[in-house]
């Protein structure tokens, strides 16, 4: 708590001194995106590195940037590119989570023509229920995630998705700790197994994912995982 409030403070104030201190403190909370922006990098690699840059060279004008859309389509350029161009930078305080939403992850995508993935788990899976992260300052929708039980395979699967130009304050943890590295279908797959619980974290079509799966201690569940949704294009 004492480094998202002081991360948080930062961003409310203005000047060039302020750019420097998000930037540090972005780089000591995300070494190994500013370790790897010194090699020569890959594409997943140059986007951690942009995050970064992008952050700490908006800082000054936060307090005057239009929200931009995030699932819906972005309201400043009139498309919906899910670019690094509008980086946003979400703490606690700004969204909040919607658990008594009525529809599943792939109704939200046909009722609002996304090209987003999801686990079309539906017909077999149990206690599913889905959980809208919006914006508290217009109700903009910044995160969709779904839990789902399967009987089959006695695993909680949780999947979460957002544009790749969001950062939600949640999943500053998740970032941290997926250090190691994985190729599913020339997808980078940043992944983490801690005790009983597996995560992982990776990109496709404009779009981030976060799955969560347990109780496992196997990482080829997580890739296999990746690899069936990769298979709901």
């Amino acid at each position: 708590m004492r480094e998202e409030h002081k991360l948080n403070k930062a961003i409310e104030q203005d000047g060039v001194d302020t750019q420097s201190e998000i930037l540090e403190e972005l780089k000591r909370r995300y070494p190994q995106y500013v370790e790897q922006s010194n090699k020569k990098q890959t594409s997943a690699r140059k986007r951690g590195f942009a995050f970064i840059s992008a952050i700490a060279a908006a800082a000054v004008c936060v307090a005057v940037i239009v929200p931009c859309a995030v699932l819906l389509p972005n309201r400043n350029s009139g498309t919906d590119n899910g670019g690094k161009d509008n980086i946003r930078y979400c703490a606690q305080t700004e969204y909040r989570a919607l658990y008594d939403v009525e529809y599943t992850i792939g109704e939200y995508r046909e009722n609002n023509n996304r090209n987003f993935l999801y686990f079309d788990w539906y017909e077999f899976g149990e206690d599913c229920n889905t959980v809208c992260y919006v914006s508290k300052a217009d109700n903009e929708v910044l995160c969709l995630e779904e839990n789902i039980y399967l009987p089959t395979s006695e695993e909680f699967v949780q999947i979460s998705l957002t544009k790749t130009n969001v950062y939600l304050s949640m999943f500053d943890v998740v970032f941290a700790d997926c250090n190691s590295e994985y190729m599913v279908d020339n997808h980078t797959v940043k992944w983490v197994v801690n005790e009983a619980k597996a995560r992982c974290i990776f990109e496709d079509g404009g779009y981030r994912y976060f799955i969560q799966v347990e109780p496992t201690k196997d990482e080829n569940r997580l890739f296999e995982l990746v690899e069936k949704l990769l298979q709901t294009k």
